[in-house]
């Protein structure tokens, strides 16, 4: 009976210190690649065509002159 005991003993020392052991080992690994991760320099070099909403902006700027035009024509009228 007391050998079992031991046994048991030994047999959960062992699987913790593996598991203590398999902690250390992943905390590790993520060290390693959060070291890559920040020693990496990035370079942002990307642009935007915005051609087209400025072509959109210069259109909605002369509906609202027209809108404008229109609104101070019919105030003057009613004067």
């Amino acid at each position: 009976m007391i050998k079992i005991n031991k046994l048991t003993l030994i047999a959960a020392l062992i699987v913790v210190l593996g598991a203590i052991g398999g902690g250390f080992m992943t905390w590790g690994k993520f060290q390693t690649k959060l070291s890559t991760i920040e020693d990496k320099e990035f370079v942002v070099n990307e642009t935007v065509d915005l051609s087209g909403i400025q072509e959109q902006i210069l259109e909605l700027e002369k509906q609202l002159a027209i809108i404008e035009a229109k609104i101070n024509f019919t105030q003057a009228e009613g004067i």
